[in-house]
C-alpha cells in the first residue's frame, strides 16, 4: 500500500473494542507498537489521531505519585526498613498480636 487513498477502509471490531489500524497507514503516520493514539469524538463519527511521540505511557503508581507528590514533599522518602516497620505495626494492630 504505497500510496493511501482517501477511500474508507473497513476494518473489524474486536471483543475488546480493537481495531487493527493498516500497516500503511501506521507507516504514514508513524505509529508503532505501545504508541499511544487520541480518540476523538465527532459529530458524523470518530477520529484518531496520533499522540504526541515521546509521550510514555505510565504505570498507575507513577501517576498517583505524582499526584500525591505535593502532599509527601517535606517528608523524608522511605526505606525498606520503614515500609517493613509499617506494615509489621498495621499488621499487628488489625490483628491484635
Amino acid at each position: 500500500m504505497s500510496e493511501i487513498s482517501r477511500d474508507p477502509i473497513r476494518v473489524k471490531v474486536f471483543p475488546k473494542g480493537q481495531v487493527v489500524i493498516p500497516i500503511g497507514l501506521r507507516r504514514k503516520y508513524d505509529i508503532s507498537i505501545g504508541d499511544q493514539i487520541d480518540v476523538i469524538p465527532k459529530e458524523n463519527g470518530i477520529l484518531l489521531k496520533p499522540g504526541p511521540k515521546g509521550a510514555v505511557r505510565e504505570s498507575l503508581t507513577k501517576h498517583l505519585f505524582g499526584i500525591f507528590r505535593r502532599y509527601t514533599a517535606a517528608k523524608p522518602e522511605a526505606d525498606k526498613n520503614d515500609i517493613r516497620a509499617a506494615v509489621e505495626k498495621g499488621f499487628t494492630e488489625r490483628y491484635g498480636e
